[in-house]
């Protein structure tokens, strides 16, 4: 094979072993406050619909929103502060409209990896793993 044969068949082969890494982004924990940043649907149904969302600010609050697991015709709010320690996102509650989770206790679970459409986390307390789908950034664009 010719020299410039070699040339053409590396620089396919780099542009596709660049373009498959590109494709998602998984970001290093010390990004992971960042990109949490934004809306992001927490408890959804397999057909797609979203019963509740959790939405990260900037500025180290949080909103979380939405109908009840066990009530879709109850619609719950509540809000506080957020931090991320590590691989841990950390919340407290400040408000709860229904008084489902602990007042001022500090809440944590393990960020496991964040991408541009997906976060997913470990329960610290029953140790599932759950994924929540990005639905804004919450910035107007």
């Amino acid at each position: 094979m010719s020299t410039r044969m070699y040339r053409v068949i590396i620089i396919i082969l780099l542009l596709v072993c660049t373009s498959v890494g590109a494709t998602k982004h998984v970001s290093s924990k010390h990004d992971f406050k960042s990109l949490m940043h934004g809306v992001w649907a927490e408890f959804y149904t397999e057909e797609g619909k979203i019963l509740s969302y959790m939405s990260y600010l900037p500025e180290g609050r949080f909103h979380a929103f939405g109908y009840l697991e066990d009530d879709v015709r109850s619609y719950w709010f509540a809000d506080g502060v957020w931090k991320m320690d590590g691989d841990q996102s950390c919340v407290v509650f400040k408000f709860d409209s229904f008084g489902a989770m602990p007042k001022d206790e500090i809440l944590c679970v393990t960020v496991l990896s964040v991408t541009s459409d997906t976060l997913i986390y470990k329960d610290n307390i029953d140790n599932s793993v759950n994924t929540l789908k990005r639905v804004s950034t919450g910035f107007i664009q």
